[in-house]
């Protein structure tokens, strides 16, 4: 009798299912201008993951980042952006996955992605590493402003580039 609920107690606390770290997670933007280039970060992420906890993978993931909660180290262009992003019209950025495929290099992941009242489908590599006992999942997702319909910010009457880059770093604790 003490066996069994000894090695179920071992194998829960060994098989648990990864937990999400939102103090390591991040979703960051690139943007360019002739002038000069910057960068946005957040760490304010919402993520809800469905695992298969036979094949110990993501079978579903879904990300929401609140557009104010991104910091470029510099308010002034944190206020304009938001102005530029309808902040208070839509206020998120959302991401949920429709299919996840592993391959030898990590994982191909294709889903639905909400940004300025606009839905697209999006497609991305993603590449997984265990790290000190935490899965970290890294990827990059390129996005122009004209798909999403968001006019581009201009400094100087010249325009910031159409063509952002979204890297993201989600972290589960293990």
């Amino acid at each position: 009798m003490f066996l069994p609920i000894l090695f179920s107690l071992l194998t829960s606390w060994f098989l648990q299912t990864p937990t999400f770290d939102n103090s390591t997670s991040t979703v960051k933007y690139s943007m360019r201008h002739k002038l000069h280039s910057w960068e946005g970060v957040s760490n304010g992420l919402k993520v809800a993951t469905k695992w298969n906890e036979q094949k110990k993978e993501i079978e579903q993931i879904s990300i929401v980042v609140g557009v104010a909660s991104f910091n470029s180290g510099l308010s002034s262009r944190d206020s304009h952006m938001l102005e530029v992003l309808d902040a208070l019209t839509y206020p998120r950025i959302i991401f949920s996955s429709t299919a996840i495929q592993y391959t030898p290099e990590g994982m191909m992941v294709k889903g639905k992605l909400q940004f300025h009242g606009v839905e697209r489908m999006v497609q991305t590599k993603v590449k997984m590493e265990k790290v000190n006992n935490k899965w970290v999942f890294t990827g990059k997702l390129p996005v122009l402003l004209e798909d999403y319909k968001v006019e581009r910010p201009s400094l100087l009457f010249v325009k910031a580039d159409n063509l952002i880059q979204i890297d993201f770093k989600v972290v589960y604790n293990n």
